[in-house]
């Protein structure tokens, strides 16, 4: 009992998926019942035209004929039915894709920083892509042969009830043995979606790490776990297709045993006078009917099991808690923001910026990474973050962008407790620039536009020249239009990051973040990208997380964060005097940088 209420329920999460597609199923179950249809005519113009022939009967012959016009109806009625069929399976995938990609979308960060890129991947493309495989054949697998079957067996029993009750009998004992047989297909083919998850994820890790397999021999682990991986796939799918061998051996040992049976009870029942012969060959007619049935019961077993699979995968997703979304008034920040000498925040505090009150926080409710912690950005000054790594700099920042929540205490953006913003609110008035900046598959162009994309190329190019960015753009052949390859790979580090910089200067936000901007970079990129940065954060509230003193040393105050904690905070030469943490990092970052 607890197995069927189990199955119920995901068979009502299964359907769940399907949003809008009444129109699919009733061409789902139509589609079958056609077939009975044409299956029954076909049966009845069989017994007609036979006993016509034997007892030379005129009007049985036309009403053969009339059968044989009804069925030639049907059949082109048929392929319109397939064609809506198809059509409305297109709308669905349409809907589901776009359902799966939208709550995705909405996910807090956790989600992604706790699963690998891949399995996301596989699940939104490779489950999905087979659930629309599901709806254009797997359903039919199993529904067509419940509803064939079973219109056969009760057309056979109007016919003749002893025979009927036979078949009925043999179809049961066949169902009941391909259920038994079906019970490991579950858990193999949760083991084999698994699999593929994994051999994706490992393939994914080997493109992306392919110089460094080539460069290190012992990177090269990667692969031999990818093909061992691939291994186990082509293994558990081989012993799947085995167990699906075995019912469907057994299928066909029923659906050949139950027209033999038939056959010689019928041919012996019309020599005895119990029936005549044409009911007799419109029985054999509809045998081939629960035939088809026997045959595919097992095999529709398994892919309704497929499909319960599948949509666990797809839910592995969907159920997933969306991230909160504070409910606020909309505000259009980019109006009160004026991009220009004497910038300033209409209808704000005077000197709101930003402002973080005794935060505490925690990734998985146990260690603390902030303890605490209180900032204060004043409006159009720089604040900026010291420490060792693992202080908690830069959960600091992605506190900030709205992708975690405080355990306890408060952040203020603009005046504003950060639980007033929706997330698109609270990152319109955000511009940042991290130590990787991620650039996409596209022209420089698209790329800075990404920063508001109403901008002009007029602005784009402006842009680009306060991140001084211009010059080296133009250097290449096609300009503005140049493709930067996969995550900007065509482009030096520095070229990256003055590309996003311009994509800043584009988002013309009041709040600017920079994490680690330019840790990364040689001291010539450094130089350039940092009078970019110069350029981007006159005027602007800026938080800077970083290592190097040359984005720090003009700060309008500085935290040092140790242990999740602010231990000492001033300005540069404040600091240096007091010879704590901070006059050691200093020493460090020098001794390190005379090395």
């Amino acid at each position: 009992m607890k197995q069927d209420k189990l199955t119920v329920a995901k068979l009502k999460k299964y359907l769940s998926l399907f949003e809008k597609s009444g129109a699919y199923w009733c061409c789902q179950f139509l589609i079958p019942g056609m077939e009975v249809l044409i299956s029954a005519t076909n049966a009845l113009f069989y017994q007609k035209i036979i006993n016509a022939v034997t007892n030379s009967d005129m009007a049985l012959f036309q009403a053969a004929l009339w059968f044989a016009a009804v069925v030639l109806a049907l059949n082109m009625t048929k392929c319109f039915v397939i064609y809506t069929f198809m059509y409305h399976i297109r709308q669905i995938m349409q809907r589901l894709r776009l359902r799966v990609m939208n709550h995705l979308f909405h996910l807090p960060m956790a989600y992604f920083e706790g699963h690998h890129t891949a399995d996301s991947i596989q699940k939104l493309c490779f489950n999905v892509e087979d659930i629309k495989n599901s709806l254009a054949n797997r359903h039919a697998c199993v529904i067509n042969p419940l509803i064939i079957g079973t219109a056969a067996i009760v057309m056979i029993l109007l016919l003749d009830p002893r025979i009927g009750l036979m078949v009925l009998a043999l179809s049961i004992v066949s169902v009941r043995i391909n259920m038994i047989l079906s019970k490991p297909l579950h858990d193999m083919a949760v083991r084999i979606q698994k699999l593929f998850a994994d051999c994706t994820q490992r393939l994914t890790d080997i493109l992306a790490g392919i110089d460094i397999i080539k460069m290190f021999p012992g990177a090269r682990v990667m692969t031999e776990r990818y093909f061992d991986v691939n291994e186990n796939v082509a293994a558990d799918t081989m012993k799947r297709f085995r167990r699906m061998s075995d019912i469907s051996a057994v299928e066909w040992m029923f659906g050949f045993l139950c027209n033999i049976v038939i056959l010689l009870i019928g041919v012996f029942m019309s020599f005895a006078g119990w029936v005549d012969f044409g009911t007799v060959v419109a029985i054999l007619s509809l045998q081939g009917m629960v035939s088809y049935f026997l045959k595919n019961i097992g095999s529709a077993w398994g892919y309704l099991i497929d499909c319960f699979v599948l949509s666990d995968r797809v839910f592995e997703i969907l159920d997933q808690p969306a991230a909160s979304e504070h409910p606020a008034p909309s505000i259009c920040f980019e109006e009160q923001w004026i991009d220009s000498v004497g910038r300033r925040y209409d209808s704000l505090e005077e000197d709101c910026g930003i402002k973080i009150n005794d935060a505490v926080f925690s990734y998985d409710n146990a260690q603390k990474i902030l303890n605490g912690v209180n900032i204060t950005a004043d409006r159009g000054k720089t604040a900026a973050l010291v420490g060792e790594s693992g202080g908690g700099k830069s959960t600091v920042v992605k506190l900030l962008l709205g992708f975690y929540q405080l355990d306890s205490g408060t952040i203020e953006v603009l005046g504003k407790p950060l639980e007033g913003y929706t997330p698109d609110e609270l990152r319109q008035n955000i511009a940042y620039v991290p130590q990787d900046a991620y650039l996409f598959t596209t022209t420089i162009r698209e790329n800075i536009r990404y920063g508001r994309l109403s901008a002009t190329d007029e602005e784009v190019m402006e842009a680009a020249r306060r991140a001084y960015a211009h010059d080296f753009i133009m250097s290449f052949p096609n300009g503005y239009d140049t493709m930067v390859g996969e995550r900007g790979e065509s482009l030096s580090g520095g070229q990256r990051q003055r590309i996003a910089i311009a994509r800043a200067f584009i988002r013309n936000a009041p709040i600017l973040l920079l994490d680690e901007a330019t840790s990364a970079l040689d001291s010539k990129s450094e130089q350039l990208v940092q009078k970019g940065l110069e350029a981007l954060m006159g005027g602007r509230t800026t938080l800077v997380v970083a290592h190097r003193l040359s984005t720090i040393e003009k700060a309008d105050i500085i935290y040092v964060v140790e242990h999740g904690t602010v231990c000492e905070k001033g300005r540069h030469a404040e600091l240096m005097r007091q010879g704590g943490v901070y006059n050691r990092l200093v020493e460090l970052s020098k001794s390190t940088a005379g090395v």
